[in-house]
């Protein structure tokens, strides 16, 4: 009875030893895990920070940059030296730069002698903050430029792309009665939002309606239309080929007026004067064909010579659509049986897309893509086909800078915000 008394307080120290030497091994696991998460957490803050701090210094640099090559264009003086530009342009970046001079490898600047063009080019380089074993070095490099404002001739050119179906009066009218003062107001409304009127305005109108599937009666789930028009007017059978699949006139279109030529502002007038809404049965309209005639404009080049002499600097080629319905997809079967249809019209949207990134057939710099109404309407109940306004909307330079009901309400400051820009779109001085 007393040696198993004697065993019991053994038995207990040697659990609480154990138990010691348990919690020793738990405490040296814990650290080791600890340690091995810390190294990856304190590069990740580290590489965090590495690449806010870069882009902030990048940032500034690109500003620093740009307001060196402002300055530098800034005089519209003619006897203004390239030598001065420099001097000028040098002493800006300098002055802007700050701190983040140490991170500057080099910074030069260049004249065009015949433009005047002032060119900045700059490069950085930045040690991680990790280290410079564990991240490379980041080496970046800037551009800019700027022209004297005196040197800036920049012309532009709107096409006008109107739906002219029997629902689009509204639109119609507000092209109409905006003719006679159009520059005067496009340029007034540019110059209240704070930047410079262009030198030349051209417009260019095309009106749209159906070239195919606009009648009722052509469409195969609503036969008895045709037999309500047969009986009517005593058809022998239903139009169901060739032009009588579209309107009459599915697209009217007219050549570049020049706003500050008078004889042309009576011609523009003439043209919108004689054109009326009508025709448009189904809902979706050949808006394409509108907008691929608008695409092929003769449009202004840089280079081209203004009445003036001088030579244009800067070209800003803008399509405007107006329209309440959707838009056939490109190939709609009923329109390309059209006699009247274009045979050089895109049959796939990738070949139009091509075109309209293409700078052979429209500039890139400045283009833009208006569209006043809604590009997500889908309204054909009858063939079933997507609207091709939601594939367009997904084009570069593409904006819907306002509602058609505000277009027709006030059509010039409507055509003013898109122009000025919307998105990714900006008009610059």
């Amino acid at each position: 009875m007393f040696g198993k008394s004697s065993s019991a307080p053994i038995r207990f120290r040697r659990f609480v030893r154990s138990a010691q030497r348990l919690v020793r091994d738990a405490d040296g696991t814990l650290g080791i895990i600890f340690s091995l998460t810390l190294v990856p957490i304190v590069l990740l803050m580290s590489a965090t920070i590495d690449y806010s701090s870069n882009s902030a210094m990048s940032q500034r640099v690109q500003d620093a940059l740009d307001a060196a090559v402002l300055a530098g264009a800034a005089s519209s003086n003619p006897t203004t030296t390239s030598s001065e530009r420099i001097a000028k342009a040098q002493q800006t970046f300098n002055s802007s730069i700050g701190r983040d001079d140490r991170f500057v490898t080099s910074v030069s600047f260049t004249v065009d002698a015949t433009t005047a063009k002032v060119t900045g080019n700059a490069t950085t380089e930045r040690t991680s903050l990790i280290s410079s074993r564990l991240a490379p070095i980041m080496r970046q490099a800037y551009t800019a430029s700027a022209l004297p404002m005196a040197n800036l001739v920049r012309a532009l050119d709107v096409v006008l792309c109107v739906d002219a179906t029997g629902s689009m009066w509204n639109t119609l009218s507000a092209v109409q009665n905006n003719i006679t003062n159009f520059k005067t107001n496009l340029d007034t409304a540019i110059s209240a939002a704070g930047y410079r009127p262009f030198d030349r305005t051209r417009v260019r109108v095309i009106y749209y309606r159906d070239y195919g599937g606009n009648g009722f009666f052509n469409l195969p789930t609503y036969t008895w239309y045709c037999n309500y028009y047969k009986s009517y007017y005593g058809w022998s059978a239903c139009p169901l080929t060739g032009a009588d699949l579209g309107d009459s006139q599915p697209l009217a279109s007219s050549s570049f007026f020049d706003m500050s030529i008078p004889g042309h502002l009576v011609n523009f007038t003439s043209f919108v004067s004689g054109q009326t809404a009508n025709g448009g049965g189904d809902l979706p309209e050949s808006g394409l064909g509108c907008l691929w005639t608008a695409m092929n404009s003769s449009w202004t080049q840089v280079g081209d010579a203004l009445p003036t002499g001088a030579k244009v600097t800067d070209v800003f080629p803008v399509i405007s659509i107006y329209t309440d319905a959707g838009a056939h997809p490109p190939n709609f079967s009923p329109s390309v049986q059209n006699p009247a249809y274009p045979a050089a019209m895109p049959r796939s949207y990738a070949d139009m897309l091509s075109q309209w990134n293409n700078p052979s057939i429209i500039d890139q710099s400045h283009k833009a893509l208006l569209f006043y109404g809604n590009p997500s309407n889908e309204d054909d109940y009858y063939f079933g086909y997507p609207s091709a306004w939601a594939t367009i909307k997904t084009w570069p330079n593409f904006s819907n800078p306002a509602s058609l009901t505000s277009a027709n309400n006030d059509f010039i400051t409507a055509l003013a915000r898109g122009i000025i820009g919307t998105g990714n779109h900006r008009l610059t001085n």
